[in-house]
């Protein structure tokens, strides 16, 4: 188990649904979140920690991705 920093960036109304996704994952516990931050437009800038084991982490990370729009990202972050 480790403590992962997701990023998300991309349109403001998916901001909630990205992080509800995370934290509904199975194996995965949202344990904070920062406020989104705007980017430009309407796009903002998220940050989450997430609890859980890596495979089940970068499950989830693609598991959303998959559905995302153009232009729009999530990752774990290096830091």
């Amino acid at each position: 188990m480790g403590v992962y920093r997701i990023v998300f960036e991309g349109p403001a109304a998916m901001a909630l649904r990205i992080a509800t996704e995370l934290a509904d994952a199975e194996g995965v516990e949202l344990i904070s979140s920062d406020s989104p931050s705007i980017v430009g437009g309407d796009t903002v800038k998220l940050g989450v920690a997430v609890e859980g084991a890596l495979g089940a982490v970068t499950d989830a990370v693609a598991g959303i991705r998959d559905g995302m729009p153009a232009g729009a990202s999530i990752g774990i972050a290096d830091d």
